[in-house]
């Protein structure tokens, strides 16, 4: 369904005057449902301070009961609970965290629109998009700031619209909504969403603008609202070569725009009193029709050699070798080391398997954003260094002994670390080239592709054709359960994850399997709700004892009981 939608959005002129029968269908709603069980979030209970494990204590009854409302009319949207989150700059941003219920209606509407708006979408716009990430948008950039290729464009407008999500006119947005969505169902759907409110402190306040950080469809609505402005800036943008060329030989020079949610860049080979013309036309029309504002802090025209900040990278133009540096930031690196700093002066009772997964996890994700930068192997080995020595200094502390002592003793290996068979990553390692960073300059309809049929395609990999029954089973009696269970003890290395317990492991006896959740129904038999423990902490449950356990799938710790 997702291909037909983007199939007919080719037409600009087709109307989607009937859609709402699929925000509600059945396949649709538990799709929502399985994308937002499996989001970290989903045990960040709402305003009822229900979960996603609550939601799904009666999945088909929970399902069926919404399904009902949506087609009924009759569903209303709770107020988002606000909360607030570190913002690198020392600044909280707020968040509003909706309701499970409310979270799957948005994501299934998510799944309608975005097929149909994917289609409108420039290719100039990178955030919250499928199949494009801030690695492309940064690609981007650092191809227009070098000064020995013709595409160079010395002047960039680095701007940023002043609370951007808090400031999102209601009326405006459905406004835009309405050209291309005519069905009244879905566009109340959207504006009940948009009005629910926010409670904060016990109180609920009324909104009258903005799409709250933290809900669902919010990332997609602001990329409507947006797409105005990308659709606006193609008239000096989008030329010919012969008018590009026409443009150089008078002096006019080029542009080139690059946005990523509410952060964008207009660069200019014109000169400096153009670039700033145009910082004064973009001010007038996000004033005049979309009723924003630029921040005066975080907004500000320079020149490329003096360098500028974009989704967390440093970029400046380099005169001497003709391209484009591109730096891990200071604050990038602070980051690390405090994290690091983080797990490695925590307590001692959990196992090193476990403490090294943990820390490895957060240093390859950070050093698979930063790899691509010019310092990426200067940094990335200091980094390796200090990760040494925490991680030395920890297992020290665990088995009270010295540095020297443990070496020879405990580990298998001393670099890099390697102790019960688990080894510590090296960042020195990871990092490579700019010249690697993946470049796409154009994306295909991430729901047509190659032949047409690229969303169907990879739905149909997670795809269920009916919702789950009702009657629970025994976990044991079907095959089944034994092959879940025996991909549970592959993912725990049959091990025992009890906090503190190096019970089992590879080629030993088989250890149970256990369920987080008492088992209800078929649905209680998912990966997240599973976790090997050995015989003695199986018992310890059954007996209503408590005690902490390491969830590799989830990677975190949880309560057992």
């Amino acid at each position: 369904m997702q291909t037909k939608l983007a199939r007919w959005s080719q037409d600009q002129s087709f109307n989607f005057d009937d859609i709402m029968n699929i925000v509600y269908d059945s396949d649709f709603l538990y799709e929502a449902w399985t994308n937002v069980a499996s989001n970290s979030g989903s045990e960040t209970p709402g305003v009822d301070g229900a979960t996603a494990e609550d939601f799904a204590e009666n999945l088909d009854g929970s399902l069926t009961d919404l399904r009902r409302e949506l087609k009924a009319g009759s569903y209303s949207p709770k107020p988002v609970r606000r909360t607030y989150i570190p913002k690198g700059d020392g600044e909280k941003r707020p968040l509003g965290i909706p309701t499970i219920t409310d979270r799957v209606v948005q994501e299934s509407l998510r799944l309608v629109l975005e097929p149909i708006y994917e289609t409108d979408f420039t290719d100039q716009s990178y955030g919250f998009r499928p199949g494009r990430s801030c690695h492309d948008a940064i690609n981007v950039v650092q191809r227009s700031m070098a000064p020995q290729l013709r595409s160079y464009k010395h002047w960039i407008l680095d701007l940023d619209i002043a609370g951007y999500f808090d400031n999102v006119d209601h009326t405006t947005l459905l406004q835009i909504l309405q050209d291309r969505i005519t069905d009244r169902d879905v566009l109340q759907l959207i504006w009940d969403t948009l009005k629910a409110g926010v409670k904060e402190n016990g109180s609920v306040q009324v909104t009258g603008e903005g799409t709250p950080q933290g809900g669902v469809v919010s990332p997609l609505l602001a990329n409507v609202y947006l797409n105005e402005l990308d659709h606006w800036i193609q008239q000096w943008t989008d030329m010919t070569a012969a008018e590009r060329n026409w443009r150089r030989r008078r002096g006019k020079g080029a542009w080139k725009y690059v946005r990523y949610a509410d952060d964008f860049l207009i660069l200019t080979s014109s000169p400096k009193h153009h670039a700033e013309r145009m910082m004064e036309r973009v001010e007038e029309y996000l004033d005049e029709e979309l009723e924003l504002d630029l921040s005066e802090k975080k907004s500000e025209l320079t020149h490329a050699q003096d360098g500028l900040s974009f989704l967390g990278y440093d970029l400046r133009a380099c005169t001497d070798t003709g391209g484009c540096k591109m730096y891990v930031p200071k604050e990038a690196k602070s980051y690390i080391r405090s994290q690091i700093k983080k797990a490695m002066d925590g307590p001692t009772d959990v196992s090193p398997k476990l403490k090294i997964r943990a820390i490895n996890r957060v240093v390859r994700g950070w050093a698979g954003y930063y790899q691509y930068c010019s310092n990426a192997s200067r940094v990335f080995n200091t980094i390796e260094h200090r990760l040494w020595h925490k991680t030395t200094g920890w297992l020290s502390k665990k088995y009270k002994c010295g540095r020297s002592w443990l070496i020879r003793n405990r580990l298998d290996s001393k670099s890099p670390i390697t102790i019960n068979g688990e080894t510590l990553v090296q960042p020195g390692k990871l990092a490579t080239s700019a010249s690697e960073m993946p470049f796409r300059n154009r994306h295909s309809h991430p729901y047509l592709g190659e032949g047409g049929a690229g969303a169907e395609n990879y739905w149909g990999k997670r795809y269920r054709r009916e919702l789950p029954p009702e009657d629970p089973y025994l976990a044991n009696a079907e095959k089944w359960s034994d092959e879940m269970a025996r991909k549970i003890r592959a993912r725990d290395e049959n091990r025992c994850m009890a906090v503190g317990c190096d019970t089992g492991g590879p080629g030993e006896e088989n250890l149970p399997v256990h369920h987080i959740r008492r088992r209800r129904s078929k649905d209680d038999d998912r990966p997240e709700n599973m976790v090997t423990l050995c015989r003695e902490h199986h018992g310890l449950t059954h007996q209503g004892q408590s005690f902490k356990a390491y969830h590799r799938g989830r990677e975190e710790i949880v309560m057992l009981s």
